[in-house]
C-alpha cells in the first residue's frame, strides 16, 4: 500500500505543477485567438487541478473516514467530468471544421449541462444508506489485516436509490463516452486528411489518455469476479487519475500558442 500512496504523491507534484502552469499560461495568452476553445481547456484543467488536490486530501487518511468519503466521492465524479470534458473538446475540434465556432459563453453552458449527469448522482450518493458495521464485516473477511477504523471506503449496493447512480454511471459511463472520442479523432483526421504529422500525433495522443479511465474500472470489474487485493483496489484510481496528471503536459506540447509562451 505504501507503493500506492507514493504514487499518488508524485501524481499530485507533476499534476498540480502542471495544471497551475497550464492555467497560467492560458491567462497570458488569452489573446492567442484559441477562444472558446480555451475556454474548454481552463475548465479542464480546474477540474483536474482540483481533482488531485481532493486526491492528496484523501492520501493522509488525517481527517477521519467519514470526511475522507465524501472527499472520495466528489473526486470520483470529477474524473468522470474530466472525461466528458475531453469528448466535448474532441466534438469541438470537429464542429469548428464543419461551422463557425461557437461564442465561449455558449460552450461554457455546453460544459454546465455536461456537468449535470455528474452533480446530481454525487448530491445523491452523499446521502447514500451504506451499514458500516456490515461494510467493516465484509472488509475484515477479505482483509484480516486491515485497520478498518481508519480506511477510507464505501460498499457498492446497486439496490440503493442514493449510490447507484453513481455505480451504474461509473461502471458503464466510461465506455460509452470513450468510444465516442475515438470516433471524433477519426472524422477529425479524416476530414483533415492527416498524415502521421504533429496534429495527428496530438489527437493520437489526446485519444489515448483517457482510456486509462476505463483500464481503472476493469479493476472493479475483478472484483466483482472475485478477484481480489489491496493493490488491485488501489489500481482503480492510479489510472484514473492519469488524465489529470497528463493531459495538462499534452496540451501545453501540442498546443502552439501554448508551446510558444
Amino acid at each position: 500500500m505504501r507503493v500506492l500512496v507514493v504514487i499518488h504523491s508524485i501524481y499530485a507534484l507533476i499534476g498540480i505543477t502542471a495544471n497551475l502552469l497550464l492555467l497560467i499560461t492560458i491567462i497570458k495568452t488569452r489573446n492567442s485567438g484559441l477562444k472558446s476553445y480555451a475556454v474548454i481547456i481552463f475548465n479542464a484543467a480546474c477540474v483536474d487541478t482540483v481533482e488531485i488536490l481532493l486526491d492528496v486530501f484523501e492520501i493522509p487518511r488525517s481527517f477521519g473516514p467519514e470526511l475522507c468519503y465524501r472527499v472520495h466521492l466528489v473526486m470520483l465524479h470529477l474524473i468522470f467530468h474530466s472525461l466528458y470534458l475531453i469528448a466535448f473538446s474532441f466534438w469541438y475540434r470537429y464542429t469548428v471544421l464543419v461551422k463557425p465556432a461557437p461564442e465561449w459563453y455558449t460552450v461554457q453552458i455546453i460544459m454546465i449541462i455536461l456537468f449535470l449527469p455528474n452533480a446530481l448522482p454525487m448530491i445523491f450518493s452523499l446521502f447514500a444508506m451504506d451499514n458500516p458495521e456490515k461494510s467493516q464485516e465484509i472488509l475484515t473477511i477479505f482483509y484480516p489485516n486491515m485497520d478498518v477504523n481508519s480506511t477510507t471506503y464505501r460498499s457498492v449496493n446497486f439496490s440503493d436509490p442514493y449510490s447507484a447512480p453513481t455505480d451504474y454511471s461509473a461502471i458503464f459511463g466510461p465506455f460509452l463516452v470513450y468510444p465516442f472520442i475515438v470516433i471524433m479523432r477519426r472524422k477529425v483526421i479524416c476530414l483533415l486528411k492527416l498524415d502521421p504529422d504533429l496534429l495527428s500525433q496530438a489527437l493520437t495522443y489526446h485519444a489515448i489518455l483517457p482510456s486509462t479511465i476505463c483500464v481503472g474500472i476493469f479493476s472493479f470489474y475483478f472484483q466483482l469476479i472475485g478477484i481480489r487485493s489491496p493493490i488491485i483496489d488501489g489500481m482503480i484510481f492510479i489510472f484514473g487519475c492519469i488524465p489529470a496528471v497528463f493531459n495538462p503536459l499534452l496540451t501545453m506540447y501540442f498546443v502552439a500558442p501554448y508551446r510558444r509562451f
